[in-house]
């Protein structure tokens, strides 16, 4: 294999994290950051759906912040975690979760209904992380088998930049 393609594309992989930086760091709103980290996210990984939640641990709930289909998904929309095993590995520990086809969206999610309609079939969740909290989560949605160990990295880093905003609200 040509090592140059593979600097290549080590290349416009730190370009496109420089852009997400920059429109991060320049967004006047938490929206403008949003659909930066969204434009990352696709770009880097790929995704059907992103959606960026808030933690408010002491309820132990998330709420939507943005989503890149308010017609399914619109901001706002709040969901309960308290003693779930997707809530204390997510939120409590800090870890991220892949989840690879339809059933274990199904085994952790109450609203696997609409995202099996929408064709969703895999699911990448990140914490989004802050002085060993988590504040928030980013949420990538494909089809099935789309996510693995691969993209936790780059998923990862998109997330911590939008840490700041997260916690500016």
């Amino acid at each position: 294999m040509n090592n140059s393609g593979n600097m290549m594309q080590q290349t416009d992989k730190l370009d496109a994290l420089a852009t997400f930086t920059r429109l991060v760091g320049e967004a006047t709103t938490d929206s403008d950051a949003f659909q930066a980290a969204d434009r990352a996210a696709g770009q880097l990984i790929g995704h059907r759906l992103c959606t960026i939640m808030a933690f408010h641990a002491d309820a132990m709930e998330v709420e939507r912040c943005y989503s890149s289909n308010p017609e399914a998904y619109p901001a706002g929309g709040r969901k309960q975690k308290r003693d779930t095993d997707w809530g204390r590995h997510v939120l409590q520990e800090g870890r991220h979760y892949i989840g690879y086809e339809a059933a274990d969206i199904r085994r952790h999610f109450n609203d696997h209904e609409l995202i099996d309609s929408l064709g969703l079939r895999s699911i990448l969740n990140i914490p989004v992380r802050c002085h060993g909290k988590t504040i928030g989560t980013l949420n990538l949605l494909h089809e099935a088998g789309y996510y693995d160990e691969s993209q936790v990295g780059l998923a990862s880093i998109i997330a911590s930049g939008l840490a700041g905003t997260l916690l500016s609200r």
